[in-house]
């Protein structure tokens, strides 16, 4: 009778201990982080200067340190993440990879009867939550068309300028 309360008692320890160990083993992470080199965005093992964090149904975040913010997208919209930079590296000659994030610039985003305004952040950054459909997006003297969808992000990177290192 003993050994089987003990032999109870141990499985109950171990059982409960498996489970707390799985309760607190880390969750993979659903958000995915992208960075810009220069040319176009690819999957970031670390957060850089110009990364963002992308994870569909949930407004795209600046990447840092820290674990994004998990603000989800109104209803009935989906996220856009425009990156403004000028091309720091390369030219004709050369198509090295580099770019500087444009920060404080003014953005227009021209949709189907409507005009938004906004600014880019210090990393370069304009975060929006739009209605889905094609978009024009105007820096001065430079556009880009973009389409957002329902419940997904859209990750769009504007040149404001070349650097011209030839």
């Amino acid at each position: 009778m003993v050994r089987r309360l003990i032999g109870g008692v141990i499985f109950l320890s171990i059982t409960l201990s498996a489970a707390v160990l799985m309760a607190n083993r880390e969750k993979p992470s659903l958000w995915q982080t992208y960075s810009f080199n220069g040319k176009d965005f690819g999957e970031a093992e670390m957060p850089g200067p110009a990364a963002v964090a992308l994870r569909d149904g949930y407004l795209p975040a600046v990447a840092s340190g820290n674990a994004p913010r998990e603000d989800r997208l109104p209803n009935g919209t989906g996220g856009l993440a425009l990156f403004c930079y000028i091309q720091s590296a390369g030219g004709k000659l050369k198509p090295q990879r580099g770019a500087i994030p444009m920060s404080g610039v003014v953005v227009k985003v021209v949709g189907k009867g409507f005009i938004l305004a906004g600014r880019t952040d210090s990393a370069g950054y304009l975060i929006l939550a739009l209605p889905p459909g094609d978009y024009e997006v105007r820096i001065p003297n430079f556009s880009r068309k973009v389409r957002v969808g329902k419940g997904k992000n859209t990750l769009v990177a504007i040149r404001g300028g070349k650097r011209m290192v030839d």
